[in-house]
């Protein structure tokens, strides 16, 4: 079954992929979808995906909902039920780094299962079969994703930051505008909430930039089918004792403000260099 085109169609006449785990983190996309044209939802798994033209690019959305195994289920159904293009995940996610301030946008170069570990059967984070530790994104489009982010960062950065201290952020807390940065980012079945917690992770894996709970199974089902696929993160917590509470806020206040920004800025210009 496949609502998209047949499967002889080339990969520009595809849609893309849009996830996000919660719909604050999709910000106002469907709505946009809605604005410009016809949108088919079809409902699948207790998941509705939305097919439409949204920033000029053609594309299902769906919410992933939260955690690994949601994500694979979702992404496996972007692949075989709509035949797309490629994946592009966007979201939140808690700081590692001691370099990585919440506001700041990361775009994921790599990603790993922080809590898989089946030694000595296999070296820990390695997925029993493929060999595979770290799983590379797509290198066009997290091109296109990373241009996307920096233009929204140079138009937006400023109103960002004035936002950020009004809520009472300190100088410590947050640079004088978010930075975009690239790297590891790493994906776990676990919200990361503790100082404990995030050292070891620091100590484990000292490049990892950020944590989150669904990238890297994303990416192991889109190299498992040779889909393209690329990730980014705004960081809304330093997963530490304060991540409960820098999470919710950033997820209700400020999150939808970063997804739409970027997420347009990204499908124009995917739309643009697909034509």
């Amino acid at each position: 079954m496949s609502i998209a085109s047949s499967s002889s169609s080339s990969s520009s006449s595809k849609p893309l992929g849009i996830l996000a785990a919660l719909p604050e983190e999709l910000g106002d996309l469907i709505a946009a979808m809605r604005a410009e044209g016809p949108v088919e939802t079809v409902t699948l798994g207790r998941r509705d995906y939305h097919a439409g033209t949204v920033h000029g690019a053609s594309c299902v959305v769906a919410l992933a909902r939260i955690g690994k195994v949601a994500a694979a289920a979702t992404v496996s159904a972007l692949i075989h039920v709509f035949d797309v293009a490629g994946i592009v995940f966007t979201g939140v996610a808690g700081g590692v780094s001691r370099a990585v301030r919440v506001g700041d946008v990361v775009v994921a170069d790599t990603l790993l299962q922080h809590d898989l570990d089946a030694s000595p059967l296999f070296p820990r984070y390695e997925v029993p079969l493929l060999g595979i530790t770290r799983f590379a994104a797509d290198a066009a489009l997290t091109a296109r994703l990373t241009a996307a982010c920096a233009q929204f960062i140079a138009d937006e950065g400023d109103a960002l930051a004035a936002r950020f201290r009004h809520a009472g952020a300190t100088p410590a807390q947050l640079p004088q505008l978010p930075q975009l940065r690239s790297g590891l980012v790493i994906s776990g079945d676990r919200f990361v909430s503790s100082e404990r917690e995030v050292v070891a992770l620091r100590d484990a894996l000292p490049d990892a930039l950020a944590v989150e709970m669904e990238g890297a199974a994303i990416a192991q089902v889109c190299v498992e089918h040779g889909v393209p696929f690329a990730l980014v993160r705004t960081i809304s917590d330093t997963a530490d004792d304060h991540a409960t509470q820098s999470f919710t806020h950033f997820l209700g206040e400020i999150a939808s403000t970063y997804s739409s920004g970027i997420l347009k800025r990204f499908l124009t210009l995917h739309a643009t260099t697909a034509a």
